[in-house]
């Protein structure tokens, strides 16, 4: 789980855990007091529905800074990047049609779903300083000191943005994401979602074909069966090793797992 980071220039680690690295990404490690989830900086999104839309694709979504301890921790990643230090777009955006909608501080959400209780607006936030439609949320970049503004979903130079790294899909209380960055868990198209939680196999016995508990003569007549194809659409995790080919590969894996999955 604790998969090694690689460190884009020096930046002193805060006593809630982790460096900021604007091409990696960083652990909010729990036994430094954090969730467990990952997050980087990056500065490719646009506004602020380009970047929500770049961190889904990458598996992840706009930070969410629900706690003080949290915020501190995402505003002590931005002013490590090599980016615009003052800046970067959060998860939270207001939503127009709830009924508790008012302007400028009404039905403020986040992206997750998540309780928005915790809040470091700055003292004359929100405010749709630039007019109606500042229903966005970032860092405040006018002060830099870890407050929040709303804005809006405009075009900017400071592209600047967090993604979150929180999903669970095999619910085995680690973060996918730093699943996959050890090795544990495969990821064949790159997209940080685990192949098995896309396919619908078991992500702890992925050689259990059939999903039924255990890699046994069922899974082994599978693979047989299935030889020389791609798997078909019913058996696709029959090429175990997804070159394209149910072969030796796939049949070994098959028998190196045999037995109850645990």
């Amino acid at each position: 789980m604790n998969a090694k980071v690689l460190v884009a220039g020096v930046v002193a680690a805060s006593a809630i855990g982790g460096v900021a690295c604007a091409q990696d990404a960083v652990q909010w490690r729990v036994e430094v007091g954090g969730n467990g989830h990952w997050y980087t900086v990056r500065n490719d999104g646009g506004a602020w529905l380009q970047a929500k839309a770049a961190a889904e694709s990458r598996g992840g979504h706009l930070a969410t800074s629900t706690s003080p301890s949290e915020n501190l921790f995402l505003w002590n990643q931005v002013q490590g990047s090599p980016y615009y230090p003052c800046f970067a777009m959060l998860g939270g955006y207001q939503d127009r049609l709830s009924p508790s909608y008012a302007e400028p501080g009404g039905a403020w959400r986040w992206i997750t779903g998540e309780p928005f209780e915790f809040t470091a607006w700055f003292s004359i936030e929100p405010n749709n300083g630039n007019g109606a439609g500042e229903d966005y949320l970032a860092f405040r970049e006018f002060d830099c000191n870890a407050r929040w503004n709303d804005t809006g979903n405009n075009p900017s130079p400071n592209h600047t943005y967090i993604i979150e790294w929180s999903a669970d899909c095999n619910s085995d209380g680690v973060v996918d994401y730093g699943q996959i960055r050890a090795g544990e868990l495969d990821d064949a198209n790159g997209n940080n979602i685990p192949d098995c939680c896309e396919q619908g196999t078991p992500c702890a016995c992925p050689a259990d074909i059939d999903a039924n508990g255990a890699v046994n003569g069922i899974d082994l007549a599978i693979i047989l069966n299935k030889w020389g194809t791609d798997g078909g659409k019913d058996y696709p995790n029959a090429d175990q090793n997804k070159d394209g080919t149910v072969n030796a590969a796939d049949l070994a894996a098959v028998l190196n797992d045999w037995g109850p999955c645990s």
